[in-house]
């Protein structure tokens, strides 16, 4: 009898666990699976990306060409030139004017000894590319062009905007 009790018990047992098995395989819902490769893009699209000051120059050279770009085919058509507009359209400041002019309307003085070397080289009418130049705290750079009519042009990039819009399409 005891033996009897025994396979009862066991067999009891077996069935509860199967019952048990079957109730936890139900509640599975196996329909809603994750995808995982769309999970490995998404949290790599939400990954802290690290942006290297050369790639922020590189970026302010890209938009400052293209806005220099702009403005002289405005200048060559002899078009209006309306700076608060394309200020506003790119998020940058604008200046526009001499070299000495400008230097009284900026405040940075890393900014005003370049001016200073602006003039002196457009008054021995020297060729001056473009450059890129950041200011003496380093959270703004500033797009440097001459042209013959408009003389010097400054294009004020913020460093915090531009790391903002290279950042824009991992942004959700």
């Amino acid at each position: 009898m005891n033996t009897f009790a025994q396979r009862f018990f066991i067999m009891s047992l077996s069935k509860l666990f199967l019952l048990f098995f079957i109730l936890g395989l139900s509640s599975c819902d196996f329909s809603t699976r994750i995808d995982t490769t769309a999970a490995v893009k998404e949290m790599k699209a939400k990954q802290v990306k690290r942006v290297l000051p050369e790639q922020i120059v590189n970026q302010v050279d890209t938009w400052g060409l293209g806005v220099q770009k702009e403005i002289e085919k405005k200048l060559s058509e002899k078009s209006a030139l309306d700076l608060a507009s394309l200020s506003k359209k790119y998020g940058i400041s604008i200046l526009i004017g001499k070299p000495s002019e400008l230097n009284a309307q900026v405040q940075d003085q890393k900014i005003k000894d370049i001016l200073d070397a602006l003039d002196y080289s457009q008054s021995i009418q020297q060729e001056i590319p473009p450059s890129i130049q950041k200011n003496a705290s380093g959270d703004s750079l500033f797009y440097i062009f001459t042209h013959p009519v408009a003389h010097t042009i400054i294009l004020g990039f913020s460093k915090v905007r531009v790391i903002q819009e290279m950042d824009r399409p991992l942004i959700k």
